[in-house]
């Protein structure tokens, strides 16, 4: 007779898996309820955890909710390289609002959207998100720029782009139809399309590549 033999998990293990729990319940609560509204309990609750999960792992509920909107941005790396590979676009400015409207109107980007602002009067965690979106917006620019083979770094065409699909993002609870708002990320992506015929950030910034 064979014997089955138990595969323990690590600590380090139950704690990964425990945080990403968090972190995926964190990002359904607020989504849902807003940040004020979900609270540390509600977050544990909703991941299925103890209620002093988030107090255990985490220092503060602001060191929580910054490794949070980190996490965010590690699965927003993996959509925009899924969809890229799965569209077959990205290498022109044109392709990136409907791109970026994909990942940004996920549960995801409203979440970290809802974070931003209730930092705007949370010191605490505004001087835990804003290097956290400083590195975020570096990475992002970089990945947006390689893809397009830009030779000049500007920050000006991203910060359009993601900007305005999270604004569109909370903007749709406010219309009567909300897929209506892909509309304008169409449009938004027929514009730059007539700005930059040819797909370089170059010539939608209106100056040469560097010889």
């Amino acid at each position: 007779m064979s014997e089955t033999r138990v595969v323990r998990r690590t600590q380090e293990q139950r704690t990964a898996e425990t945080r990403g729990a968090l972190f995926e319940a964190a990002v359904r609560a607020i989504s849902r309820l807003g940040y004020s509204r979900a609270s540390n309990a509600e977050i544990a609750d909703e991941a299925g955890v103890s209620r002093g999960a988030i107090t255990h792992h985490f220092t503060t509920r602001a060191a929580f909710i910054a490794e949070v909107v980190r996490w965010v941005f590690q699965q927003e790396v993996v959509a925009y390289q899924d969809l890229q590979r799965e569209w077959g676009t990205g290498s022109r400015v044109s392709d990136w609002p409907q791109i970026s409207w994909e990942v940004l109107s996920r549960p995801s980007g409203v979440a970290v959207l809802e974070i931003f602002v209730a930092s705007r009067s949370d010191p605490e965690l505004a001087a835990l998100i804003k290097p956290v979106q400083a590195e975020i917006e570096e990475l992002a620019v970089t990945a947006f720029l390689d893809r397009l083979g830009a030779k000049v770094r500007d920050t000006t065409a991203i910060r359009l782009v993601v900007w305005a699909m999270h604004g569109m993002s909370i903007g749709r609870d406010f219309i009567d139809d909300p897929n209506a708002m892909r509309d304008s990320v169409i449009l938004l992506s027929n514009m730059l399309e007539r700005l930059a015929p040819n797909g370089t950030l170059e010539e939608l910034l209106g100056s040469p590549p560097p010889s």
